[in-house]
């Protein structure tokens, strides 16, 4: 029963901790310094950046490079991205096709620091296009995890201090070792929450789309003509398209109703010269 006692005593007091640490208000209790203790830290902890926050940054670029090179280029950019130690995330590549030209694109994390030279990097290899920069402060995030953390570690501390005098009957042991491990648990899932948000607010996201070179540059007075002859073509052969499977769709009704109707139409006349066959 005392096993019981202290383990309801700890996860209640823990929770107390994490209320206090979350909204800033409260008054510490002389039976939860340990928990108090370890938020404290977590705190601190999360104030610890070189800005006092923990922002996720991310950037989405649009180069163009000459579609015969593109893909040799976007491999160099590949490269670099590697050397400046970053997380490749995603990559897809398509060749050109018709009414279709090729493109690239690359999803990565790279280190902060390392972003400024892989941005030149890459402007060495097309021209841009289109930048964005955008970021979300998770500081609010961030600490909330660590005082959870700290609290949930605090509360696993106590358990295994309770099992390890082993006061209690079997019973008792069993209900605390099953406490113990829900703890575990959710100190697991806890813990990959706050591994997430440090690859957001580590690293440096980058998405880049790498185009072939468009027709519509201002430095070709052609780009208009040969762009509307390019769009013209689509539409003819779109409605090539079109008018082909109507055709086949309409084709095996024709097969069905021409006969009928020839077959129908002999009927009638036939009808119509037996009616007036008996007039003469």
């Amino acid at each position: 029963m005392k096993i019981l006692l202290g383990i309801a005593a700890a996860f209640l007091l823990s929770a107390c901790s994490q209320k206090m640490e979350v909204t800033g208000v409260g008054t510490p209790l002389g039976k939860n310094k340990l928990i108090e203790a370890g938020a404290r830290k977590a705190a601190e902890s999360s104030s610890a950046s070189k800005t006092g926050r923990y922002i996720a940054t991310r950037h989405k670029l649009v180069l163009e490079a000459p579609e015969a090179d593109l893909h040799k280029h976007f491999a160099a950019i590949q490269a670099a991205c590697v050397k400046l130690a970053c997380v490749v995330l995603n990559t897809d590549q398509s060749q050109t096709r018709r009414y279709q030209s090729a493109n690239a694109t690359l999803s990565a994390r790279i280190p902060p620091q390392a972003f400024d030279s892989f941005l030149k990097t890459m402007l060495e290899h097309g021209k841009l296009l289109k930048h964005e920069r955008d970021s979300e402060d998770l500081t609010a995030q961030v600490i909330d995890v660590e005082a959870k953390i700290a609290n949930l570690t605090a509360l696993k501390a106590r358990i295994l201090d309770l099992l390890a005098k082993r006061t209690g009957n079997m019973d008792e042991l069993l209900k605390a070792e099953k406490q113990l491990s829900e703890t575990q648990t959710e100190l697991d899932s806890i813990a990959g929450r706050r591994k997430a948000l440090a690859n957001q607010t580590g690293m440096t996201e980058v998405q880049l789309n790498l185009v072939a070179e468009s027709l519509h540059a201002e430095e070709n007075w052609a780009a208009p003509v040969a762009q509307a002859t390019k769009e013209s073509g689509h539409v003819l052969m779109s409605s090539l398209g079109v008018l082909i499977t109507v055709a086949v769709a309409v084709l095996p009704w024709l097969l069905v109703a021409i006969p009928l109707f020839l077959w129908l139409r002999k009927l009638y006349r036939a009808r119509k010269a037996r009616r007036a066959q008996p007039a003469m």
